[in-house]
């Protein structure tokens, strides 16, 4: 939650004027009591009204980063943020996943159809996730993380190290070039059994 609120923040400092006003208006739209924080019944209020009454009562609470059972202009924004970019929940356990998740490759790629995401813990669950897929129909096996994902839809799994592999550097960095390489094939290995 800590780089969502970072990010909202560099947004709102790099915003224009105008930008900077509406994320204010925004603010105040939700504080209706005009106090300079939202408390639980307003932002209860504001789910209802935007339709989004379906969000967990916890989720306020992982706002509320001071804990003082309001949220202040910042916290507001943080969750501005992350309902216009980061809407996504996962399918089995129904979190808001805000860091690090796991997305079924086929579904992402199928236009027609949403995402089925996971947050790290029902991914590595598989006994839950086969139980749920079971219940909601989906038979895809392949996934891969949010930033696999988006670094595989570029073209690779990532940029090298060079320090790695840079040639010489003794018996000690062969060893390690050599454990690198056999990573590589493994994890690459590992991908294309799944998607078989």
């Amino acid at each position: 939650m800590d780089e969502l609120r970072q990010a909202a923040s560099a947004y709102y400092n790099n915003g224009s004027p105008e930008i900077q006003q509406l994320a204010w208006s925004f603010f105040q739209s939700m504080d209706t009591n005009c106090d300079g924080q939202v408390d639980w019944n307003e932002f209860s209020a504001f789910l209802y009204q935007s339709g989004n009454q379906w969000i967990s009562p916890s989720f306020f609470n992982d706002l509320d980063r001071n804990h003082d059972g309001a949220l202040d202009f910042m916290e507001v924004l943080t969750f501005y943020y992350i309902i216009k970019t980061r809407s996504f929940w996962c399918s089995v356990c129904g979190i808001c996943l805000t860091g690090l998740y796991f997305t079924c490759v086929e579904c992402f790629d199928n236009v027609n159809s949403n995402t089925y995401d996971l947050c790290p813990g029902c991914y590595e669950s598989k006994p839950e996730r086969q139980k749920y897929n079971r219940q909601s129909d989906h038979h895809h096996a392949y996934f891969m993380d949010n930033h696999m994902l988006l670094r595989s839809k570029r073209g690779g799994y990532g940029s090298s190290n060079l320090a790695i592999d840079s040639p010489g550097g003794g018996p000690g960095r062969t060893r390690m070039r050599q454990t690198m390489n056999a990573l590589d094939t493994a994890v690459n290995v590992a991908t294309l059994c799944s998607i078989m």
